[in-house]
């Protein structure tokens, strides 16, 4: 997942919450999002970015929080704990509410009704957005400790009084024959929250680093990261650079005094000329 903050700064809502202009907005910030909503554009745009910058105007009477596309991106429009305009109705003082943009293979003929010029295309960018969804969700509901069956879409904050009355998102997984239903969207995210960190990281850094040590030891070098890793011919006049500030390693003198991180080929240019630094400071007191 890529997210973008692209706040919309013009955006009337996003004043509101700036300018703290009623109770609902403070206490949407004070508190928190208690829920999550999930929508659908309803128009056949798959840029999630054309809808950011498309609300980033003062008129407009729509402001969620984000709208995502169906390769990982995410544009974020307001701060999580920002009170949106996105579900008509209560929903907006307690829920974060997500945009998922939509193919542009289909073409609405009224209300919740499309047709689709290539199915196979379609159906492949609404999956793309359903797994960005379930990513983004499961960062949300980790972020405020929102559990999934805090999470709803559009149509099901219709059916139950806090949403104005559309059909999204459920209306295109049906129209597309995807199977994906709500309940199976909450499973989804269930499942991602259980999923254990991926380490792959953390093992591609290691591996860099041994290959790097290898490196360094085939050339006949060394690599000194502490004070104590030093050859004893070095120690005396490293101890005076480290106390001159000449090398810190990269670190904070005051929390790792004795840091090196350096080659022990670059150690002996640097001794050579501090020695010729002495030198020279020696002869002009002479």
């Amino acid at each position: 997942m890529n997210l973008i903050e692209r706040y919309i700064t013009k955006n009337d809502c996003y004043r509101n919450n700036v300018n703290k202009a009623d109770s609902r907005y403070t206490t949407f910030q004070t508190r928190g999002p208690i829920g999550l909503m999930l929508h659908s554009v309803g128009t056949p745009q798959p840029s999630a970015k054309i809808f950011a910058d498309g609300w980033d105007v003062s008129g407009k009477e729509v402001a969620v929080h984000a709208v995502l596309q169906a390769d990982g991106t995410v544009y974020q429009c307001l701060p999580w704990n920002f009170r949106g305009w996105h579900a008509g109705d209560d929903a907006n003082n307690t829920h974060i509410g997500v945009e998922m943009t939509e193919p542009s293979q289909i073409r609405y003929t009224g209300g919740a009704n499309f047709t689709v010029s290539d199915l196979a295309a379609a159906k492949q960018q609404a999956e793309g957005t359903y797994r960005t969804a379930v990513e983004l969700f499961a960062m949300l509901c980790r972020a405020y400790s929102i559990s999934p069956d805090a999470i709803i879409s559009h149509a099901e904050g219709s059916r139950q009084g806090i949403a104005s009355n559309h059909a999204d998102p459920e209306h295109l997984w049906k129209g597309l024959g995807l199977g994906y239903t709500m309940d199976s969207f909450r499973r989804a995210v269930k499942a991602k929250l259980e999923e254990k960190p991926d380490d792959t990281d953390n093992e591609q850094e290691e591996d860099e680093a041994m290959n790097k040590e290898q490196i360094i030891s085939t050339l006949g070098d060394q690599y000194i990261r502490t004070f104590d890793e030093l050859p004893e011919w070095a120690k005396p006049e490293l101890r005076e650079m480290l106390d001159l500030g000449l090398i810190n390693g990269g670190t904070t003198a005051d929390k790792n005094p004795d840091d090196i991180n350096m080659l022990l080929s670059d150690l002996r240019v640097a001794i050579v000329a501090y020695r010729a630094f002495r030198m020279m400071e020696e002869k002009d007191r002479a």
